[in-house]
């Protein structure tokens, strides 16, 4: 029998504490022949939720000064901006050995020009589970 792959999988993922709040950075990835979508979305959690999903194997969130740069093995993708707990930041995905959300702090005017560029805003669901 032939393995097949699931079509809708979930790539980088991690918790991020913003401020005194804490959110699950999510990416759904879908593919088929001819398809592929992959959003980026956030979850807010209480910080029991993210505790336990650390402890259970969730990486935390990576935060840098400047947008990560692609290199041999190393891919870098823009995902969004995103808009968290009255802060502003340019979320990429960025795939090597691991699959992980990295997350650099903007202000509003460079949200507004990346947005104006095509730039999808990350839906953020705001109420915990």
């Amino acid at each position: 029998m032939a393995k097949t792959t699931q079509p809708v999988t979930i790539g980088a993922n991690s918790i991020a504490k913003i401020g005194n709040r804490f959110f699950l950075i999510v990416e759904v990835e879908a593919k088929s022949p001819g398809v592929e979508i992959d959003p980026v979305f956030g979850v807010r959690t209480t910080a029991k939720q993210a505790g336990s999903l650390i402890r259970a194997g969730v990486m935390r969130t990576i935060f840098q000064k400047t947008p990560p740069k692609p290199s041999r093995g190393k891919k870098v993708e823009l995902k969004g901006v995103l808009f968290a707990n009255g802060r502003i930041f340019s979320v990429f995905d960025v795939e090597n050995t691991t699959d992980v959300s990295v997350l650099v702090r903007i202000n509003r005017e460079q949200a507004n020009k990346l947005i104006r560029g095509g730039t999808r805003i990350i839906k953020v669901i705001r109420k915990p589970f």
